[in-house]
This record gives C-alpha cells, sequence and structure tokens, in this order.
C-alpha cells in the first residue's frame, strides 16, 4: 500500500509542470552565446513555416546546484525565462517537461464577464506531429528533452526533424504554432568588435550608394591599408560601430561577416513582430541569392575614391548558403566612399516635387502643400555638410523671403525664416 501510494505521488509530482524561473540562477553564467536552430518561424504577422533561425543570442548557466540553465530556451520565443536541465552524465543533460516558461492575460473571449482577461500558462512540452502541421503532448513517461553539453556547446538530442518538437502548449494543451524547436545548437562566441588602433589617422568620408544618392558623411580612421570606418549603417544602434576595409594597391576589400555586435528588428525598422535580440554581421553578397567572402572595391588612386562591386548587407546571424536574408534590415549596392574635406560650395538648386492646394476640414481656410527635392550637394558633385546649410522659400515675384510665424504656425517653437536642411 506505502509503495502504491509513493507512485501515485510521484507521478502526480512529475506531471506537474515546474514554476517558471525568471531570475538568473546562481552559478557560472556564459553570456553573448550563438544559437542556431531547425525551428518553426513566424511567416508575416499570424502564420508560420519551417525553418531556420541564426545567430540568436543566448545564455546558459552552469548552476551552483548542479543544473544547467538555458535562457530563452524557445527560439522566437523571447519568455525571459530559463529551461532547467538535470545531469544524467557525463556532458548529458535532460529537461524534465513540462515546464512553465511563460505567463500572459490574453486568455478568454471578449465577450466573456472577465473581458478576454484571463490567465494563459505557457508549458515546454515534447510534442509528436498528429497531421499536417498539427501536434499534440507526447505521453508523460517521454517527455523530456535530451541534451549533450561539454562546457562551450550545447546540442539537443534525439528530436532531428519536424515530427518532434520541443513546443509550447496554453490551455488544454494547445500548441502555440508559432514556436517550435527540433534541432538546437548554442555554443559560445568568440566574435569581437572592430577597434582601430589608438594610433590610426582620423579622417572621414562621405557614402553614397544605388538606394541612397544624397552624401552621408561619417567618420574614419586609417593605420597603414587599413580603414576603419564608424557608422557605415544608418541604424542609430551601429552609429559607434566599426568595419575594416583593406588597401591592396589597386583595389580595397572588405572581409565578409564582420562582426556589428547585439541587435533586434525594431532598431532597423518601426514595427515587428520578431523582438528577439541576434548577432549582427556586416555580410557580402553577389547577388539576392548568392552570399561571397568579400566585397571589392576599386580604388582610384588619384583621387582615393573607393567603389564597391558587390552588395553590403546587414544580417541577423553570419551568411552563408543555408542563412541567407528574410528580411532587408539595410543594405548598400554600388556602394562609393568619397574622402571629405571640408570647402565652400553652391548647393544644386532645389526641385520641385508638387504645390497643391485644399479646403481645410471645415472650410475656412485654403491649405497649400509645397513638396521639393533639396541635396546636399554642390553643383560640382561634391558632399556640403548639410548642418550647415538652410533653404529659403519665395513666393511669387518676392526677392523677400517668406516667414513661416509662429502665431500663424502653431506647431512651431519660433518664427522661421531661414529653414535648417534637416527640419521636419
Amino acid at each position: 500500500m506505502k509503495k502504491t501510494l509513493f507512485f501515485i505521488c510521484a507521478l502526480a509530482l512529475n506531471l506537474t509542470a515546474s514554476a517558471q524561473i525568471f531570475t538568473t540562477p546562481k552559478g557560472k553564467l556564459i553570456d553573448n552565446m550563438y544559437r542556431n536552430s531547425d525551428s518553426w518561424v513566424k511567416k508575416g504577422w499570424t502564420s508560420m513555416e519551417p525553418g531556420k533561425y541564426e545567430g540568436l543570442a543566448s545564455k546558459i548557466v552552469e548552476g551552483d546546484d548542479g543544473y544547467l540553465y538555458v535562457y530563452n530556451p524557445l527560439s522566437g520565443f523571447n519568455s525571459n525565462s530559463w529551461l532547467k536541465l538535470e545531469k544524467v552524465g557525463e556532458g548529458r543533460y535532460k529537461a524534465v517537461l513540462p515546464q512553465i516558461i511563460f505567463k500572459d492575460n490574453d486568455g478568454g473571449d471578449d465577450d466573456d464577464e472577465e473581458g478576454g482577461n484571463t490567465e494563459r500558462i505557457f508549458k515546454l512540452n515534447r510534442m509528436i506531429a498528429t497531421g499536417k502541421d498539427q501536434y499534440k503532448v507526447v505521453e508523460a513517461s517521454k517527455n523530456y528533452m535530451e541534451y549533450t553539453w561539454d562546457g562551450k556547446t550545447l546540442k539537443m538530442l534525439g528530436a532531428g526533424s519536424k515530427n518532434e518538437i520541443l513546443g509550447v502548449v496554453y490551455g488544454e494543451d494547445e500548441w502555440e504554432s508559432r514556436y517550435g524547436d527540433w534541432n538546437v545548437t548554442i555554443q559560445t562566441s568568440t566574435d569581437k568588435l572592430i577597434t582601430p588602433p589608438n594610433t590610426a589617422q582620423n579622417v572621414q568620408y562621405t557614402v553614397t550608394s544605388r538606394e541612397n544618392t544624397s552624401p552621408r558623411l561619417i567618420d574614419a580612421a586609417i593605420e597603414g591599408n587599413d580603414i576603419y570606418l564608424k557608422g557605415l549603417f544608418k541604424s542609430e544602434k551601429l552609429a559607434n560601430v566599426w568595419v575594416k576595409i583593406t588597401r591592396q594597391g589597386d583595389k580595397a576589400v572588405m572581409l565578409s561577416n564582420q562582426y556589428l555586435g547585439v541587435t533586434k528588428a525594431t532598431d532597423y525598422m518601426r514595427f515587428s513582430n520578431d523582438t528577439s535580440a541576434y548577432h549582427t554581421y556586416a555580410a557580402v553578397f553577389n547577388d539576392a541569392a548568392a552570399a561571397t567572402n568579400e566585397l571589392e572595391f576599386s580604388v582610384n588612386v588619384a583621387t582615393g575614391v573607393l567603389t564597391a562591386n558587390n552588395i553590403l548587407k546587414i544580417m541577423f546571424g553570419k551568411s552563408s548558403a543555408t542563412n541567407m536574408p528574410k528580411v532587408d534590415l539595410e543594405s548598400y549596392e554600388e556602394l562609393v566612399l568619397t574622402p571629405y574635406q571640408a570647402v565652400a560650395g553652391k548647393p544644386e538648386t532645389p526641385k520641385l516635387h508638387y504645390c497643391s492646394a485644399a479646403d481645410s476640414y471645415d472650410y475656412t481656410q485654403k491649405i497649400t502643400t509645397l513638396a521639393f527635392y533639396v541635396k546636399n550637394v554642390s553643383v560640382d558633385g561634391k558632399y556640403l555638410n548639410p548642418e550647415k546649410m538652410y533653404y529659403n522659400i519665395y513666393l511669387n515675384d518676392s526677392k523677400t523671403p517668406f516667414t513661416f510665424e509662429k502665431s500663424r504656425y502653431y506647431y512651431l517653437e519660433k518664427d522661421i525664416t531661414d529653414i535648417p536642411f534637416n527640419y521636419s
């Protein structure tokens, strides 16, 4: 009788999901790890497809209690919690499931008295396919995932295909169909940010490309044949990140997969349903479907102008034949780098885009809209610093520039006659 009671209690404990682990466990933290996986990946905002996650930023704790802990254990699911793995042999670990990794208050129906704000509890489980893109939790005795760990690399064992996955369920074991892994590797990363030597000479270059024809000024440093560029990419997150180009006579090369640090999709676009953090790289492509090892520039020996013949892109994870861009975070084709020296110049004449007039919403006044293009380039094609430029608007044949008065244009902080180049 006692043995039977003990067995029932043990079984009940095994079926109960472990509590969610929010705080970093005590032990040796191994941070800044590089994760890749074969997984269900989000396609747009509502659907999914089999694919890969490459370069997810991850971390592991070797716990003082003898357990191993994995942060954000499901690829693409930013749960901010830890999966607990128990040691079962030398270099072998097992995650006993289910384990709770996330909670929210998005359950229920909007027509319910609760207003659709009931709690949902998300639990990691081993799941098996039951049909086309459908899964169920495996039986309790098989509900675990096995891993190997050698102090540098964690590998998932035993799944191998999307027929069996590490998935997450909520409610009555309903699969959260945007997430599921069947092959995971997490390893330490040795990638470091590029930094020019202290002895490098500080200079500046202007940058243009097929996508951005207006020159942009960036800082640079030169040490021997090496040219270091800071802020080559427009994302504010990368404003102080360097890349390196090396001159080789009448050409120069930039190696692909130069490390840019850890970034998120929202560092490049206003909205994204991907909230994960990724190891990010400057990668080179011959075209949209072919990665290559280096970006090659021709060098005008007389002027020092560098002109690229490939495409430079920002990538989540290192580019390879199996990791091609899914979204265009930022890219440059026909990249041109021109040594810059500050000189005075006559700006190009602005070009009128359109002029329109329409009644206000209450028909009490006529609203006129002007749109025009202004380039920070001189008539002889040289870069002009936009911070030192302004423009004026003249109406009809007036020789006096028009003043936008604060009393009339309520959104202004003060009257404006000389409009700063970058004013918006």
